[in-house]
């Protein structure tokens, strides 16, 4: 069991118990809020709590150590803000008035996590328990490294391909038609919930009781303007649904393959068009625009009203019957109207204009993410790393010489591809990867490999294999130490990229800026740990960029009796080689 005095509140890593986290940078002498609940205090004997991590309409959400298991965890408290109060004992009492609306919120809150903890989605944060105490109601959550959507992409240069964000976003549309399954409506899916964890994995997160995603007089909501469906206002004679969400994951496609946010439900009221630049509309598969366009229609009536539906339109090009009406679309270009032509009879409703907006993609940073982020079940905390030798049994193959000449077509065999030096996510463009059954058995250290490939194969290259045959893979780690690159000198972009070949976390490299007059503007001018030192691509690094900006000289303008060539040396001496490089 570990030491909790030794233990960081703001992270919970054992740093020793210093006033200030090296790991983290937490001070000690802060604490939480008063309406919090304060720092290390106990909750049902078992976990210890820490900071605050985040709080919304529903809750507060804490960073916790967990003594049954000694690990990390997120513990979620309900409090709904406005209606609950926090009293000198921590316990929790309701607003008199409120009984009703935090009854009704607490069961509901009960019953959603309840559901999670039985459910096997695997594109939301699982529910570890949930307990009662306190007056309230408690969800515990493993923790899981991430950033949200927005951020990431931010970072990355602002959108994704279509070739990028399909297979990230296929196993949150399945756990979407699954939630809807279970009966709940998120009713709130947007950039900022939805998470890329280290694993390269999305997730939906902030699964909130659905009254707090639509407006009403009586109590505040949390909506995310441009993702909201029109229902969720109260503008129309509809409540929340299936198709709120799908409206949302249009929106959020529409976001990241574009590059900017979608124009809010409400504003589309009176000006329903969706505006597409042309070379977005040239490089996207037609499916894709005709399920977009369909997923945000307005009004309920005329949108895709499931996720099956939205899904079979998106991958398929399978279009509803119900939704074949006559086409609004508008097209710029010749080439645009002649497929518009093609689908004239889909609701569609876009207008594909040639220019005005610009969408920043930082191709390096996108290139290099299929081992920084494209990862599918990579990189967890939570799987095993093996070794070569550590599969207990080899699935049994089947040569040419012993296959059964009246055998039937499901036992035609197929030839296993050299797998070792590919990523995982890369297996889908096989050209027979429907023929396999491909799955992760661990994960190890390599130096031939680097991280995110895989460097060991269940089943050897070109062996004969039938039809759905199991192969399992082992994914690098990359090495497990290494000496860090020195970026000292490189600007900001340059530093980070290297930095990723090697093949650091994205997540894990930090960016602060400082002035210092001596060292060439806006390049790196400090960096920890230091060039050369041995690390592991787990470690945290800082890099420091310059910010100053040297002044620029006055401009003196020589007189008409000056010599021109004896008054430019002259100048030129004036400065030193630094600020006459940088004039």
């Amino acid at each position: 069991m570990a030491n909790i005095d030794r233990l960081c509140p703001g992270c919970m890593n054992d740093n020793g118990g210093e006033k200030i986290c090296s790991i983290c940078g937490y001070d000690q002498s802060a604490n939480n809020e008063n309406y919090c609940l304060p720092i290390k205090f106990s909750l049902s004997e078992r976990y210890v709590i820490g900071k605050v991590v985040s709080a919304d309409l529903e809750g507060i959400t804490y960073i916790a150590w967990d003594n049954a298991s000694d690990s990390t965890v997120h513990i979620k408290e309900y409090y709904p803000k406005g209606i609950a109060t926090r009293n000198p004992d921590k316990t929790v009492s309701v607003v008199p008035g409120s009984e009703f609306y935090f009854n009704e919120g607490l069961i509901d809150f009960l019953e959603i996590n309840k559901k999670f903890i039985a459910s096997e989605l695997q594109s939301i944060v699982p529910v570890l328990t949930v307990f009662e105490e306190n007056g309230t109601v408690y969800s515990v959550s493993p923790v899981i490294p991430s950033i949200t959507l927005n951020n990431f992409l931010d970072r990355n240069g602002g959108n994704l391909r279509w070739e990028q964000a399909r297979p990230l976003f296929l196993p949150l549309i399945d756990t979407l038609k699954g939630l809807h399954e279970m009966g709940i409506v998120h009713g709130g899916i947007s950039p900022e919930t939805i998470i890329v964890g280290r694993d390269g994995k999305l997730r939906i997160s902030n699964i909130l009781i659905p009254r707090l995603r639509m407006t009403s007089e009586n109590r505040p909501v949390e909506l995310y303007s441009g993702y909201a469906a029109v229902e969720q206002y109260g503008k129309l004679e509809n409540s929340l649904c299936a198709a709120s969400d799908v409206y949302a994951l249009s929106a959020v496609l529409f976001r990241v393959i574009i590059g900017i946010a979608p124009p809010s439900a409400e504003s589309r009221l009176t000006t329903d068009t969706l505006s597409i630049p042309a070379r977005f509309a040239d490089e996207l598969p037609r499916q894709v625009l005709v399920a977009i366009a369909n997923g945000m229609q307005v009004r309920v009536e005329n949108r895709t009203d499931t996720i099956d539906s939205f899904k079979n339109e998106l991958v398929y090009g399978e279009t509803r019957e119900n939704t074949r009406r006559a086409s609004n679309a508008s097209v710029a270009d010749k080439k645009a109207k002649d497929e518009a032509g093609q689908s004239k009879n889909s609701a569609v409703k876009y207008v594909i204009i040639s220019a005005g907006i610009t969408v920043a993609v930082c191709l390096v940073i996108v290139g290099i993410l299929c081992f920084t982020v494209f990862r599918d079940q990579l990189f967890g905390d939570d799987g095993p790393t093996v070794s070569n030798t550590e599969f207990e049994s080899t699935p049994q193959v089947e040569s040419i010489g012993d296959r059964d000449p009246n055998a039937q077509d499901s036992a035609i065999l197929h030839k296993v591809p050299d797998l070792t030096g590919m990523y995982y996510y890369e297996l889908e463009d096989l050209d027979n990867y429907e023929r396999f059954k491909f799955s992760i058995k661990g994960k190890e250290y390599s130096d031939k490999y680097g991280r995110g490939q895989i460097c060991y194969q269940s089943v050897a290259a070109d062996t004969a294999v039938k039809n759905e045959t199991p192969i399992e893979v082992v994914i690098s780690l990359g090495p497990k130490e290494l000496k860090i690159k020195d970026v000292m000198g490189f600007d900001e972009t340059g530093a980070v990229v290297e930095l990723l070949k090697q093949g650091f976390l994205f997540e894990n490299i930090e960016i602060v800026h400082r002035e210092d007059p001596t060292k060439e503007p806006e390049t790196v001018i400090g960096q920890f740990p230091e060039p050369g030192e041995t690390v592991t691509l787990e470690s945290y690094i800082r890099i420091e960029i310059n910010d100053y900006v040297p002044e620029e000289p006055e401009d003196e303008t020589p007189s008409d009796n000056s010599d021109n060539s004896s008054s430019l040396n002259d100048t030129s001496s004036d400065y030193s080689e630094d600020e006459f490089r940088h004039e």
